[in-house]
Parts: structure tokens; sequence; C-alpha cells
């Protein structure tokens, strides 16, 4: 049987792809044909991967962190005081803008922290490597995973020198799938970006285009990929899908490999009736193979540059370096000929709010306490509050990577060297977020229930940014030529 389901029905709407439905439920599933009729499948991110439903993964994951150690490593004098609040508790008595502990020692602990961090960004700037490594020091015995976000901040940067954390990571890893289908399924971050992305790609697919050529810059997990691959089979469309496959090691490893992504697709794109070649080759490689297609003659090819990098879900640093170097070539690549139009997608969770090499990494620090500190605050108010086990794995696992002082000192060094800038020039055009796009993505959000936000941004209006009291967590693009 299928490893997805889905089921099917048609609607009469306008021809904007932008204003149909999407992420109705946990999966960014609704994409349209752009004609009058379209498809609403559901599709569950367990179909993909084949496990429990959602409540009983949620439940799965408590009750193997209660049967490990881990827990044991809260009891055992580690943890803070029984007394001190989570932010989620502590929310609930004051406004949520502004979370205090109530008892003095708390706010104590807090000031230190905070004390300590911006000490440690200032001997940074300052190129006192010494004094840095004592305030690493002193801040690693202070924190905690099961505190404030400051603290589970802190706790994460300091993972080099804390024992603990690398602990509770590997007793994390060990379910890692089930943890991973509940992060994507409960927060916003993974299906956001797909939803952007996938919405783009239909929107802009020319009709007399014949093969749907999609460059995927991390095809990870593979969840992006089956809504779309729905709305190209209804088209009649035949797909290519390719992943680059990078001479460097990501700094987290990878929980799936091609060959599993590469099945699943493959499978369900078979079920669909849709004709679905896939494969991973270097990016050199991909260029010459280009190259010489085009020289053999024109093609119905349209192309799709993918590049979703630095999203939560995905757990795994890339180097900037990474994603210039695939930008420029989608940008050579889709400049090279005129009968091959395509779109660049650029879904960025990583972002630096400025990336000019004149910023001090005092400046840069901060700004990137204020993001993860929104990002772990989201966490907590969107997890059940009896599953604090479940959350502390999940942070390990999908944020931890990306906190550290080691990942923020290289994500410095990259700035610096201009690795971070990118320029599509004057052959390119932002795709437009369009009004109807706004308003799913608003829905999607539930932006009148929760903290969540969204803006459009860009010279072009070519931007949209999911934010979390007003912090900007995640940052999609998308270009035309």
């Amino acid at each position: 049987m299928n490893e997805f389901s889905s089921s099917f029905s048609t609607q009469e709407d306008s021809s904007d792809i932008s204003s149909i439905p999407c992420f109705s439920n946990i999966c960014p599933t609704e994409f349209a044909s752009g004609t009058d009729d379209f498809l609403q499948p559901t599709l569950s991110v367990e179909d993909f991967l084949q496990n429990p439903t959602f409540g009983g993964e949620m439940e799965f994951i408590y009750g193997k962190l209660n049967d490990s150690e881990i827990s044991n490593e809260f009891q055992n004098g580690w943890s803070p005081s029984p007394s001190i609040k989570s932010s989620s508790e502590a929310s609930m008595a004051t406004p949520p803008s502004l979370i205090l502990p109530e008892q003095e020692f708390e706010l104590d602990i807090l000031i230190s922290v905070l004390h300590l961090l911006k000490a440690y960004g200032e001997a940074i700037e300052n190129e006192q490597t010494d004094l840095a490594n004592v305030i690493m020091t002193c801040l690693s015995e202070k924190v905690t995973l099961c505190g404030e976000p400051l603290l589970r901040l802190a706790f994460n940067f300091s993972s080099q020198q804390n024992q603990h954390q690398k602990y509770l990571k590997q007793e994390a890893y060990k379910n890692f799938e089930t943890a991973f289908k509940a992060f994507y399924q409960i927060f916003l971050y993974g299906r956001f970006s797909h939803f952007a992305a996938n919405s783009v790609i239909v929107k802009a697919m020319p009709a007399d285009a014949e093969i749907i050529h999609i460059v995927d810059f991390d095809i990870g997990e593979g969840v992006q990929w089956p809504p779309l691959l729905e709305v190209l089979a209804m088209l009649g469309k035949e797909v290519k899908l390719t992943t680059i496959k990078w001479e460097k090691c990501d700094q987290t490893p990878l929980m799936w490999n091609f060959e599993e992504a590469k099945r699943r697709l493959v499978d369900y794109a078979k079920d669909l009736g849709l004709r679905l070649k896939m494969e991973e080759i270097g990016i050199e490689e991909l260029v010459n193979e280009i190259k010489k297609r085009r020289k053999r003659g024109s093609t119905k090819e349209w192309l799709v540059f993918n590049c979703m990098v630095g999203l939560p879900h995905m757990g795994r640093v890339r180097s900037r370096k990474l994603v210039k170097e695939f930008l420029s070539v989608a940008k050579e690549l889709l400049m090279g000929s005129n009968n091959n139009k395509g779109v660049i997608t650029f879904g960025d969770g990583d972002f630096c709010e400025s990336s000019k090499t004149s910023i001090g990494f005092g400046s840069f620090f901060e700004g990137n306490m204020v993001k993860y500190q929104a990002l772990l605050e989201s966490i907590e108010y969107n997890f059940p509050i009896h599953l604090g086990d479940g959350r502390m794995a999940l942070e390990c696992l999908f944020v931890g990577p990306y906190v550290s002082s080691h990942v923020w000192l290289q994500r410095w060094m990259e700035i610096k060297e201009g690795c971070c800038d990118f320029e599509m020039g004057s052959c390119f055009e932002g795709c437009r977020i369009s009004r109807e796009s706004m308003e799913e993505a608003q829905e999607m959000v539930k932006r009148n229930e929760s903290f969540y936000g969204v803006r459009v941004g860009g010279e072009w209006n070519n931007e949209m940014i999911l934010e979390w009291k007003g912090t900007p967590l995640l940052r999609f693009s998308a270009w035309r030529n």
C-alpha cells in the first residue's frame, strides 16, 4: 500500500494559485493547478514516515524519555529548584509580553546569565579569547534546559562545555523519527516555508512546460514534495527531482539518507501515475549535465531551484558558503538560456537581520540571542506543559544544532567573508507575494489566536517573514527570470 494517504475533491475557484487554501491541517498539502478546478489533498507526515498518530507520538516521546535516564538527570540535583515556574506557567499570571520570575533568586539567575552572555559577546568582539573561555565556563555552571527560554538558550550555547547537553542529545536521537514528526506537526517553521515555496512554484509554472526539473539544495526527509507531486500529476507533467550531494559534511548527522527519501517519493508518485525521476549529484556535475542537454537542443524543461536551510525541523547546520554557491549556480543556469526560464525559492531560518561586514560581533551576537530566545519561547508556548521532557528532547535535536558558540562564531566568520550576501541582479525579478497568499499564510498561523505574525518584505514584495511577537524567525523569498 502507498505510504502516503490522500483524498481528493474539486471545487470552483479563481485561477490564482495563491488564493487556494493551504495547510488546513498539519502538513503543506493543498495546492492548485492554476485552472478553475483544484484539488485539496489531505496528507499527514505520519503517512510519509509510517508511524503512530500525533497524540500517540507525543505520549510516546514522553513515555520513552521518562523510561530513559534523561529525567533522572533532572531529578538528581542538576535541575533548578522545583519552585521555578516555566515561562508558559508564568505567562498565565503576567502579560505575554512581560514574563518575569516571581522570586528574587530566580531573577538573580536570569540577570546573571544575561550579563554573562553579553560579556561573552563583548569579549569575542574585543578578541579576548581567554576571557571568553572563562565566561563560558561560568555560564555552563548556571544554565539548565528546563528553565526560562533565556536559560535554555544559554544551555545550548554553552553545549561544548556541557556534558549534560551531549548526553541528552544522545538519548533523544534514539527516538529521532518520532521526534521529527512531532516537531514538524506541532510547529509552523517547516510547513510555512514549504507552503510558500510550493505555492510560488505552481503559480509561476508555464502551461507548456513538459518537464518540471526541481533542483533541491537539501532534500532531507522529502516532506516538502508530496503535495506538489499531486498537483503535477493532475496536470500530466513529468518531474525530475535532483538533490545536491555536497562534499562537505554537516555538523550534525543526517538521520535519513537520499535512498530512503527517494523510495518514499518514487512510490508515492507511482501511485499517482506520475513519471518521477530522482538523482543525487554534485553541483559541478549538475551544471555540466544541464549545459550538455541545452547544446543538444531546446527542451520543454522548466527549472526550479529550491533552497531550504536553517529551518528548525531540519536540525542540521549548513555552511553559508554552500548556500551562496547553490544560489550562484541557480542564477547562472537560469540566465544561460533565453528558452529556459525558471524560479528560485529560498526558505531561510538562519538569516541575519544585518549581514554587512561593518557590524560588530556584539551586535550580531545580540541579534541571535533575541531571535533564538523568541524561537524557544514559541516552542514552549505551543507545547503541552505536561510533556516537558518531550520538549527538552525536541529542543536538543532541533534547536541545539543552531545555538552554540562554535556555530555562531563560524557564521560570524562567514559574514565577514561576505558569504551571506547574495544579489540576484537586474535579470531577475522578485515573485511578488500576493494578497491572497498573505491571507492564506495568516490563516495558517492563526494570527488572531497566537503570537505568530506574517508580513511581506523585500524590494519586490517577494519576501514573506514568519514572526513571533514581532521577532522574525524565518524568511522566505522567491525570484524568477
